[in-house]
């Protein structure tokens, strides 16, 4: 708020009422001594202050040379009351200064009042004005009541004017001044017995509760310093932890960097391994010659045996990996004891190596029609290219069985998808959606397809599912606890999170399996 505009939002006789109660006879002598307006024939000393108010409220309006003058010295004299006010919210400001006659009461309105107009707030500046108005119009007020109860007119102060008519009219209101005096002297002495104890007694509560809420607001924010200090506290704790966690991680990270080392040693034992029951292709026709080549299988799988006991003892870490290849090899024999059942004397064909896949995994697909084409429908609009889908899923590993879910509904004709689904290698698994009596509708597939699972289990090494259904947990850690590996199929957005944690790799579908 600038001096101009409070020239602009305040009246003079307004002004003169506020400085009254703001400065005295020998501020406002100087403060016109200081503003270069004065002669030297000008003896305020013989002025009164009325007089002199209108004089210096004069020269305000008219001289902006003493502007800068003015603003300086209220401020320096309202400084307390600039710093108290500008910590405060709007909220607290209408409050506190709810009325001016508290103000009046403490001698402290000058200073409130000022330091209102000297915020940058406007709403503040707004309620500053306001309390000046409301002064001013109480002070007419009781004149008037005074006026009326008293039967005598009060004279009116002497109308602002320029510099000249001022000069003249001083000495013709000087005996009425007088009489002025005593008559507000009167007044005054009237006021302070027409104020009521009760009154008094209520502006002195108003005062008390304004300092108790002035209190909480200063505790309020005390206790927001102490809950940050607080949080600050927590939040240092939080970082020492955090650096011993990486601390520990950074230690964690170098035992991977050097059981990553040991695991690729291991996957080249393995691939030796695998190469040599890959030898087994090259069974001779003979019975006798096969069975030869049987028994050193047998016993390098017995020294593998031996060999990843050994290992198992150093690196318990990688328990699960020489498990499984002693496993593998273990079905291989099996398979080839099986072929060996089956051969026929010297009739018999000589394998060839693409007749057993050893070294790939045996996969069985789980696809759930129903979740997988409402997922897509509701995220994408779009349906699953199934065929996509069981390619990259499966990839080079040997592929057992893939089983495809499907609710048949009356109003949806499906024959050509399904016809689509067979010719791409998929097993069709339908049933007909069923109506309840209370005309609700059920049609899922998590009970057969858990039954399929289990039944082909000892066949497999890897189930895929397709479906992010969160009622598949427990089949998946049946799968786990067997030993096989489970893989979890499905839109990212639908997937339950205990799925996607217990399966061992999720595969996120993407817009590239879409159509």
């Amino acid at each position: 708020m600038t001096k101009t505009n409070i020239k602009l939002n305040i009246q003079q006789d307004q002004l003169m009422s506020f400085l009254a109660n703001f400065l005295n006879e020998r501020e406002i002598s100087q403060l016109l001594m200081q503003s270069d307006q004065t002669t030297a024939s000008d003896n305020f000393q013989s002025f009164s202050k009325q007089e002199l108010l209108n004089r210096f409220v004069t020269v305000f309006f008219k001289q902006s040379q003493i502007d800068d003058l003015v603003v300086e010295h209220l401020s320096q004299k309202a400084v307390d009351a600039i710093s108290r006010v500008g910590f405060m919210e709007v909220d607290e400001i209408h409050t506190f200064f709810n009325t001016p006659e508290p103000l009046l009461e403490s001698g402290e309105f000058g200073e409130v009042v000022w330091a209102l107009l000297m915020d940058s707030r406007d709403d503040v500046n707004s309620h500053g004005y306001s309390l000046i108005s409301q002064a001013y119009e109480q002070r007419q007020a009781f004149h008037e009541d005074y006026e009326k109860q008293n039967n005598v007119t009060l004279p009116n102060p002497p109308q602002i004017s320029n510099t000249d008519e001022l000069e003249d009219s001083r000495y013709n209101v000087e005996d009425q001044q007088g009489e002025l005096f005593r008559l507000e002297q009167a007044l005054s002495n009237l006021r302070e017995q027409y104020s009521t104890l009760g009154k008094k007694n209520k502006r002195l509560e108003l005062h008390c509760q304004y300092l108790l809420e002035e209190n909480e607001a200063l505790k309020r924010k005390v206790n927001t310093f102490i809950e940050k200090e607080k949080e600050l506290v927590f939040l240092q704790q939080e970082n020492r932890v955090l650096q011993e966690n990486a601390s520990q991680y950074t230690e964690a990270n170098d035992r991977l960097l050097k059981l990553d080392d040991e695991h690729k040693q291991l996957i080249a034992k393995y691939d030796e391994i695998s190469t040599q029951l890959n030898e087994l292709g090259q069974i001779k026709a003979s019975k006798e010659s096969f069975m030869v080549e049987l028994k050193l299988v047998e016993e390098a799988v017995y020294k593998e045996k031996q060999l990843l006991d050994q290992l198992k003892a150093d690196l318990q870490g990688h328990f699960d990996m020489f498990e499984k290849s002693q496993e593998m090899s273990q079905n291989a024999l099996n398979q080839i004891r099986q072929t060996v059942n089956h051969i026929d004397g010297p009739e018999m064909e000589i394998i060839q190596d693409s007749d057993i896949e050893l070294s790939q995994p045996r996969v069985g697909v789980f696809v759930d029609v129903q979740n997988m084409f409402y997922a897509a429908k509701d995220r994408f609009e779009r349906r699953v290219d199934y065929i996509k889908l069981l390619d990259l899923i499966v990839g080079p590993r040997q592929l057992m069985k893939a089983y495809a879910y499907i609710v048949q509904i009356p109003e949806i004709k499906q024959g050509n998808f399904i016809s689509l689904l067979e010719h791409n290698g998929y097993t069709i698994r339908s049933k007909d959606l069923r109506l309840r009596g209370d005309g609700s509708a059920k049609g899922d597939w998590d009970v057969g397809i858990a039954v399929d699972v289990v039944s082909m289990l000892t066949t497999l090494d890897v189930v895929i599912l397709a479906s992010g259904d969160g009622d598949f947990c427990p089949l998946a850690e049946l799968i786990k606890q067997q030993g096989k590996r489970i893989e979890v199929v499905a839109f990212e957005h639908n997937t339950s999170m205990d799925l996607q944690a217990m399966a061992d790799q999720f595969f996120p579908i993407g817009e590239e399996l879409l159509m």
